[in-house]
C-alpha cells in the first residue's frame, strides 16, 4: 500500500501519476492534456467541458477521458460552482470502474465480502480487484486497510491499491466522500469487487506495495 497527495511523486508501479482538484465557476478554466492519458471527473455539481469536437455537461460522479487531438479543452461550472478531480497517467484501454463514494458509520453486513479479524462499523466490503485500484478522500477521514497494513487517511489523501490486495474502509473518524479510479483490467479481467468466497483467489501482484 502507499499513500501520496497532489504533487508527490507515486511508487513507480502506479499508472496514475498525479492528480489535482480543480474548483470551477463561471468563468471557462483551460484544462491541458499534459499526460499520456487523461481522466475528468466531476466530485462536486456540474461541469461543462468544451473542445474541439463539441461540448458536452457532466454531473457529480460521471468522467470523461481527454486526449490532445479533442483539445483544447475549457471547462466551467455554468451559473454555480463545481469541483472536478483530474487523473494523470498511464494506463490501458480495459478498465474498470470510476466514480464517486459517500461512507457513515453503519452497521456492519456479516454476508458481503470476504471475512475480515479488525474492527468494523460501517458496511463497506473487503474486496479485492483485477486491476490496480486509487482512492481519493474528498471529505471526512477513516482508516483504511490494505492487505495486512492498516492506516488513517483524510482530505487530499491517495490511497495506491495495487491488483489482488484485499482493501477495506472499516472505520470512518467524519462521513467519508471519497473518489475511485480502477485503472487496467489485467489477469482475469474481471470487474466490480470481487470476494475469495465468490470468485476464488486473489491474483496478488507482490510488488505493488
Amino acid at each position: 500500500m502507499s499513500v501520496f497527495r497532489s504533487g508527490e511523486q507515486p511508487p513507480g508501479w502506479c499508472e496514475l501519476t498525479s492528480f489535482e482538484f480543480v474548483e470551477l465557476s463561471e468563468q471557462p478554466l483551460p484544462i491541458w492534456v499534459t499526460a499520456q492519458k487523461q481522466r475528468l471527473l466531476v466530485t462536486r455539481g456540474s461541469c461543462r467541458l468544451t473542445g474541439a469536437r463539441g461540448a458536452q455537461v457532466y454531473s457529480e460522479g460521471q468522467f470523461a477521458d481527454m486526449d490532445a487531438a479533442n483539445g483544447p479543452f475549457t471547462a466551467d461550472s455554468g451559473d454555480g460552482t463545481a469541483q472536478i478531480l483530474v487523473f494523470y497517467g498511464r494506463w490501458g484501454n480495459e478498465l474498470g470502474g470510476c466514480g464517486v463514494f459517500k461512507l457513515a458509520p453503519d452497521t456492519p453486513i456479516q454476508v458481503k465480502g470476504d471475512p475480515v479479524s479488525y474492527p468494523k462499523s460501517t458496511n463497506f466490503d473487503s474486496h479485492y480487484h483485477d486491476c490496480d485500484e486509487y482512492w481519493v478522500i474528498i471529505e471526512g477521514a477513516g482508516t483504511v486497510v490494505v492487505g495486512a497494513h492498516s492506516f488513517k487517511v483524510e482530505v487530499g489523501d491517495c490511497v495506491a491499491i495495487g491488483m489482488g490486495y484485499h482493501h477495506d474502509l472499516p472505520e470512518v473518524r467524519a462521513d467519508v466522500k471519497g473518489a475511485y479510479f480502477e485503472t487496467t483490467l489485467e489477469g482475469r479481467k474481471r470487474f466490480g469487487h470481487l470476494w475469495e468466497h465468490t470468485h476464488g483467489p486473489a491474483d496478488i501482484r507482490p510488488e505493488r506495495v
